[in-house]
Formats: structure tokens, sequence, C-alpha cells
């Protein structure tokens, strides 16, 4: 039995539920909880497919969608002067991968790419997609950067906790150096202080007071004297 042809067109806003369909289905693979999508989620799907730098591509095996792929123009990377072709998502209903599907929105994509004359295209593909990755790989793509991704409120709360803790740190860092200081002061020996004796009553005096005073002694002796 032949294989169903598969056919990619770019999707209109008339296309916002069947995305918002296959955008659920991407997230419970994912792991999020598939729940109905809530009037704003389409607004902003809508608003997405009228932007001039983002272009929806939508897989169809006769009428029915089976995968979509959302590609949107810009730098390489910041700061770069080159621009590429950004695959922001590449989804493929499980029932019909490995059919050629994922290979023909790439192909659109790449088509796209080399009429606006772009030179790269870069993918985003989650860290649990290993077969997206090995798939990838395959097709010639190569590792270029890595992203994480965090809840504002987490990385605040996060941040506040180092700083609180660097501030613990540093004031203990302070008490310990001035106990350090307090130390090496008290290990070291006082000063000698030295007593000065009190002077001898007969030493009262300048010293060529006290050399006269021998010599007028030596004079008084008698001559015989020794």
């Amino acid at each position: 039995m032949p294989r169903a042809a598969v056919e990619v067109r770019s999707a209109g806003v008339q296309d916002a539920g069947v995305l918002l369909v296959l955008a659920a289905s991407a997230r419970s693979e994912l792991g999020g909880v598939p729940r109905p999508e809530p009037a704003h989620h389409r607004d902003r799907l809508s608003a997405a497919l009228r932007r001039s730098d983002v272009e929806v591509l939508v897989a169809e095996v006769g009428q029915e969608p089976v995968g979509l792929l959302v590609l949107r123009v810009g730098e390489l990377v910041p700061l770069a002067d080159s621009a590429a072709c950004h695959v922001e998502q590449l989804f493929v209903h499980p029932g019909w991968r490995r059919r050629g599907a994922a290979r023909q929105l790439l192909l659109a994509a790449a088509s796209r790419s080399e009429q606006q004359g772009l030179g790269d295209v870069v993918c985003t593909v989650p860290p649990s997609g290993r077969e997206a990755h090995r798939f990838l790989a395959r097709l010639g793509f190569v590792p270029l950067v890595s992203q994480r991704v965090v809840p504002v409120a987490t990385l605040v709360r996060r941040l506040a906790g180092e700083r609180a803790a660097g501030r613990r740190r540093s004031g203990i860092e302070q008490l310990l150096a001035r106990r350090r200081r307090e130390q090496g002061r008290g290990d070291q020996p006082p000063p000698v202080q030295v007593p000065v004796a009190a002077p001898h009553p007969g030493e009262v005096g300048a010293p060529q007071e006290r050399r006269q005073q021998e010599r007028r002694q030596q004079d008084r002796r008698p001559l015989g004297a020794v």
C-alpha cells in the first residue's frame, strides 16, 4: 500500500483551533497536563499568526492535520550580524511519525530560508526529546547553545536567599577576623618596664662637682699618707 502523501501549507488565523489541538498534544507528550485551552490562548495564537516575522506550517495527510512547525526569522545568536530561520517548535502526532511529515515540514522551512537568503536553520528541541535529537543529528544539525528556563518567582527567591547567605558569611568572616586580631595582640608579651633606682644621697649633683670634691679631699691628706 503506497504511503499517503504529506502536504505542507502555511497556516492562517482560521487554523487556530487545529493548531491549539496539536500544541496541546505536544505539551502532553512533554509531561504537561492536557486541558481545554482558554480563550486568551486562542487570541495570543491568532495574534502570532498575524506577525510578519512568524510563520506556522501545517502538515496534512488528506484533510487531517498531523503536524506543525513554527518558524521565526531572527539573529543566529544575540548581537550577531547574520540572520537565521529559527524553528521554534516542531511536532508530529505520534500516530503519524516515521511517515515523512517532519521531513516535509523541515523541507518547507529550508525552502523559505533560501527564498529569504538565510544561511542557517536553528531548531529548538526539548532536552527530553531524544528521538528528535537523533533525527535532527542525522540531518546535519549540530549543538549551538544550551538554554535553561526558570520561573521568575523561583529565580527571585533563590537570588534573595543567596544574597542573605552572603551577608551572613560576610558577618561571620568579619567576626573571625576581629577575633584573630585580638588573639594576635594577646599572644605578644607585655612591654618590660625597667625600674629606675633612686640616686644615692652622696651622688646627688653634677659629675663635675663630684670630681671637685674628690680633689679637695686628696689635697687635705698628709704628705706621707698613701
